[in-house]
């Protein structure tokens, strides 16, 4: 509405002032100069500060699962860019998805957290909106009112989660490969001893309580090494 005022007053300030051969003629002109003056410093106001407007913010908060299918641990990953300051996080929000989804590099930033409860994502983002119907009637122009603002995304990750970038990621998996036949020795190993130290403190151990040993044995010797190798990768 405010920018049809700028025209008619535009308009009626040109025709008013070259007819004028009154002075109350003149001073409508004027008035119509002044009327266009104030619509465009509003409709600039509008435009670069955002006049009229206010912030809000709204939150989502989605499930995601690991970031790559994999059975020895659940990742989140992101790509670096630029000097590295800046990371662009990778996530899955179902077990099915082939290709991860990407968090956006338009005023985005991203946080990682630990958690006791499952893994999530939080986006808490922020709109400008006009204050009421009334800035809303004068200066919705090009359909502004909820204006992408800036967005904050929380990836809330158990502790059992790895967090490394898509190159860290890569060389693990080399890693991993690599090492393969040494760790498959090790953990034999690993579960044989534990079976022994278990079973020489409780002989009456039945078949199932071993069988439930042995998974755990293996599953904690893989959990050991793989945190091993993640520090290998991340240098530390």
């Amino acid at each position: 509405m405010i920018l049809g005022v700028l025209i008619v007053s535009l308009l009626a300030f040109a025709l008013t002032n070259v007819f004028a051969k009154k002075s109350w003629q003149t001073l409508l002109s004027l008035v119509f100069g002044l009327i266009f003056v104030a619509s465009l410093g509003l409709i600039v106001a509008n435009l670069s500060n955002h006049f009229g407007m206010e912030k809000v913010t709204e939150t989502k908060t989605t499930k995601i699962v690991s970031s790559t299918e994999s059975d020895s641990a659940n990742m989140l990953l992101y790509k670096a860019l630029g000097d590295g300051t800046e990371k662009v996080y990778l996530y899955r929000t179902d077990e099915s998805q082939k290709k991860p989804k990407t968090t956006g590099t338009d005023n985005e930033t991203n946080k990682v957290e630990k958690t006791d409860g499952d893994a999530e994502k939080v986006s808490e983002t922020t709109y400008w909106v006009y204050k009421s119907d009334m800035y809303k009637f004068w200066f919705n122009i090009a359909d502004n009112n909820h204006e992408y603002d800036k967005r904050v995304n929380t990836f809330k990750i158990p502790a059992d989660w790895i967090e490394l970038s898509t190159d860290q990621a890569e060389k693990l998996a080399g890693l991993v490969k690599e090492k393969q036949s040494t760790m498959e020795s090790e953990a034999k190993t690993f579960v044989q001893e534990g079976l022994v130290k278990a079973m020489t403190e409780n002989p009456k151990m039945s078949q199932e309580e071993q069988a439930k040993l042995t998974k755990d044995l293996a599953a904690d010797y893989q959990k050991q090494a793989l945190a091993k190798l993640v520090k290998e990768v991340k240098g530390e």
